[in-house]
């Protein structure tokens, strides 16, 4: 009952399981916060765009929407003027940001209450707009389409100001090679199912995913214009993060140490199983012998707790409860390093975070924790209490040794992922050997979604939180800035670039909440200032909308068959 999964797995399982209850939450709230205030994190969002996820197949338009490139529908402020072309693109945005968000949600077994198979205008559930209104899924959608033109038109007005107006040559080619990888996908006969579709011009391809009067053209001209806010933005914050005197930053670390420190600790896990009737056995029977199977496991934990008297009996303890485990490592299994306080509330519970967290707490002590449901026992102990690591920031392409359902690679295929990962680590070589055209190679090549968007970039990086053979290549003693190599890991192979040592965590995260509030903040009182007030004829604003709902349904109907 207790063994039948191992730790590893048993862990992640209630961490899945704990996050999803913190999700039901969290989407109870969400559309209660201020628009306005979320200004930063959408300014952080206006990145290079990739091909929209809502698929790759759809009809060729004969229209090219010359017109509509230049008719006008709405404005932003005095100078920034929308045009119908630009609408449907960042409706297409929005809604494609959209739909990840409820698969995100839908994995997690939370109900987002949206339709997916119904147009916005035919939802039969509502949601709540920022000030907690009932409003209908097509106003929502349309307030965050707007809201987004807004935040983009207004930075980029205040970036030219700034005379943010020319792109760097590697800025160029970045977007020329976005604009190539596009033209790979129209010109792909297979989809990600491994159906068959016509190829496509990249136009074509563009009038189907990104509107209905887009072009290459027009396309370069949008993706120009979110390079230049998302560096004015990242320059902005950068400016904010390295002007705050050590002394503010060390006075609000001392002010809450538990939420930036992090702890090391070991967890073995014992998990209830449900039974099933036997033939012919009575529900009450069934019951009688589930309780007996539930207080079993929950003794097993008591009996661990008991015996953990220290790290070496715990480990031992965990061995034995194995011992007919193939290939069990007890030291990886039970061992959880530099843990935040929120990442153990979330993965575990917090009753347990306290515990750890909590001063009074001696390092070697051990503790059961029952889940509030009775099903799950964890027996915790602290092998190193609240204290501080050093960080650092590295960029990675990975190519991955499984497909995009999970299944193992042919080594015929994993060894052609290696050379492709010596192909790109050459490509680099060959180039200007930056950080910055490491990224490029990465947005074009890496298989790791969670890092696409930044170039590979994961900044902040504690010791533990990357899986050990990636995490004992960046933490390194002798690594150095500009670091390059290939890290095979149990997820295949990263190009790794080691970009710098950050310094201690609960600096470089001080520093960057108070630039994010402080530009947040700046943020609201320039979109509240009327400087950026917005305006749309509502029958022109109606026509592109439909024309782009349309569309998308199109696609979801055809990606569905």
């Amino acid at each position: 009952m207790a063994n039948e999964k191992s730790k590893a797995e048993q862990y992640r399982d209630e961490r899945k399981a704990r996050i999803a209850e913190a999700a039901k939450k969290n989407a109870k709230n969400m559309e209660k916060k201020n628009t306005a205030k979320k200004a930063a994190s959408k300014v952080i969002s206006i990145v290079l765009a990739a091909a929209i996820a809502l698929g790759a197949v759809g009809i060729v338009f004969n229209y090219y929407g010359t017109f509509e490139r230049m008719i006008k529908i709405g404005g932003v402020g005095e100078e920034q003027k929308v045009s119908a072309a630009e609408y449907e693109y960042y409706y297409m945005q929005t809604y494609s940001q959209f739909l990840s968000l409820i698969s995100q949600y839908s994995s997690m077994g939370v109900d987002y209450g949206f339709d997916t198979s119904l147009r916005p205008s035919e939802q039969t559930t509502t949601t709540k707009d920022a000030d907690g209104n009932e409003i209908s899924w097509e106003d929502y959608l349309r307030n965050m389409t707007i809201d987004n033109i807004k935040v983009q038109k207004a930075y980029y007005n205040e970036a030219i100001k700034a005379g943010y107006g020319e792109l760097t040559d590697a800025e160029e080619e970045a977007i020329e090679a976005q604009l190539d990888q596009i033209r790979e996908q129209a010109q792909s006969t297979t989809t990600s199912t491994g159906t068959e579709k016509p190829r496509y011009s990249l136009n074509a391809f563009l009038r189907m995913n990104y509107g209905s009067f887009m072009n290459s053209s027009f396309l370069k001209k949008i993706l120009k214009a979110e390079t230049i806010v998302s560096k004015y933005y990242t320059d902005k914050i950068a400016d904010l993060e390295s002007s705050y005197d050590q002394a503010e930053v060390d006075k609000k670390y001392n002010s809450d140490k538990s939420a930036y420190d992090v702890v090391d600790f070991r967890v073995y896990q014992f998990t209830t199983t449900t039974l099933t009737a036997d033939e012919g056995e009575s529900s009450d029977a069934l019951k009688k012998r589930q309780a007996e199977a539930d207080a079993k496991v929950k003794k097993d934990a008591q009996d661990f707790a008991a015996a953990a008297k220290d790290e070496a009996s715990f480990l031992a303890k965990a061995k034995e409860l194995n011992k007919d485990t193939k290939d069990y490592d007890a030291d990886k299994s039970t061992k959880m390093t530099s843990q935040l306080k929120a990442d153990v509330q979330s993965s575990l519970s917090e009753d347990v975070a306290k515990w750890l967290f909590d001063s009074k707490t001696a390092v070697g002590s051990v503790k059961m924790f029952e889940s509030s449901d009775q099903k799950t026992f964890n027996v915790v102990l602290l092998t190193a209490a609240g204290h501080q690591e050093d960080t650092v920031s590295v960029r990675h392409i990975l190519f991955a040794n499984k497909d995009a359902e999970g299944n193992a690679l042919t080594e015929e295929e994993i060894a052609q992922k290696k050379k492709d990962a010596e192909a790109a680590l050459k490509e680099w070589e060959k180039g200007d050997k930056t950080s910055e055209s490491f990224g490029e190679i990465a947005a074009e090549k890496t298989e790791d979604t969670g890092s696409q968007s930044t170039g590979g970039l994961y900044e902040n990086v504690l010791p533990g939180q990357m899986v050990p053979e990636f995490d004992a290549w960046i933490f390194d003693p002798a690594r150095a800035e500009g670091d390059t190599a290939i890290v095979e890991t149990e997820y295949g192979y990263h190009v790794m670039y080691f970009v710098s040592k950050d310094g201690k965590y609960y600096d470089a995260t001080i520093r960057s909440e108070l630039a994010s509030a402080e530009f947040e903040e700046t943020a609201t009182e320039l979109l509240e200032s009327g400087t950026y007030d917005v305006g749309f004829g509502p029958r022109r604003l109606e026509y592109a909308e439909n024309k782009m709902v349309d569309k998308i349904m199109m696609l979801l109907s055809q990606s569905a068959a």
